[in-house]
């Protein structure tokens, strides 16, 4: 049922990226709080709009934590409140879901090294344009699974 999941996911994020118009590509890492604290680096994809307003987020993130590795490739649904205007940063709201593979570095003989589990937080962001190939973005992400992390604070720049 694992991997059923986790290929459903992999292909819906595939099958969202083809057809999709232009894309901006991105790279994103920060502090991950999940249990034990640590950071992590990954990757996003930005052009998949539903409305001006509502875009789809595909990303992939490794977390490095004390004795734990988590691998996770999810989906945000972003609605941007593009009417506010702080300072030049645009605030957005929205959730994500994902798969994250959960891998224990030191195990001893015998017990499963792994698992792969769903999760589902909520998120909250800032983003800058910094000129017309770039923007900037700084993002909360609070779990509301047992298997999203606790917290996650995101920094992050998009090209276009």
């Amino acid at each position: 049922m694992k991997k059923f999941l986790f290929l459903t996911m992999a292909c819906v994020l595939v099958a969202g990226v083809a057809a999709a118009g232009p894309m901006a590509f991105g790279v994103r890492g920060g502090y991950v709080d999940s249990g034990t604290t640590g950071f992590f680096a990954g990757g996003h994809i930005k052009g998949l709009n539903i409305t001006p307003e509502i875009a789809l987020v595909p990303n992939v993130e490794i977390s490095f934590l004390d004795g734990v590795s988590i691998y996770s490739f999810a989906a945000d649904a972003n609605y941007s409140f593009k009417e506010v205007d702080m300072g030049g940063f645009t605030p957005y709201a929205g959730g994500e879901i994902g798969m994250h593979m959960i891998k224990i570095d030191d195990v001893p003989a015998g017990f499963d090294d792994s698992e792969t589990k769903m999760g589902i937080s909520i998120l909250g962001g800032l983003e800058k344009s910094l000129d017309e190939s770039k923007s900037l973005m700084f993002e909360l992400k609070i779990g509301l699974s047992d298997y999203a992390p606790d917290m996650k604070f995101t920094a992050g720049l998009t090209f276009f």
